[in-house]
């Protein structure tokens, strides 16, 4: 039997983060490597919002409803990355986004920290 575990690119609700100023759950995606989120407490994740006035940034990836499981089309907001307790992530996975979005993702999160 194989140990359950976050994977890269799987969506998941995550508790509201209170330490970080969010007061509601919202989805993330995983964006950590798959031998971190099995070894590790904790997964790296870039949090979504479906406020989509600044999606003119190119840290703000647009990801369409339906994909991974999204209810509405939102933004990936790459700079604000997050380590998240495995056990706040209430449920999920919803889905899995596209190689190519989790590539925009990567590339966005690159941008955001200024190595692209």
């Amino acid at each position: 039997m194989s140990a359950v575990y976050p994977r890269q690119g799987e969506v998941y609700l995550v508790k509201a983060l209170k330490s970080i100023g969010d007061t509601k759950k919202r989805p993330v995606v995983i964006i950590s490597m798959n031998i971190r989120n099995e070894l590790s407490n904790t997964a790296i994740a870039v949090p979504f919002t479906s406020n989509l006035r600044d999606n003119k940034s190119p840290t703000r990836i647009l990801i369409p409803a339906g994909e991974g499981g999204l209810d509405a089309d939102s933004l990936a907001v790459c700079d604000s990355i997050l380590a998240v307790r495995k056990s706040y992530l209430e449920r999920g996975p919803y889905g899995m986004l596209s190689a190519e979005s989790i590539s925009r993702i990567q590339t966005g999160i690159q941008i955001a920290i200024g190595i692209y």
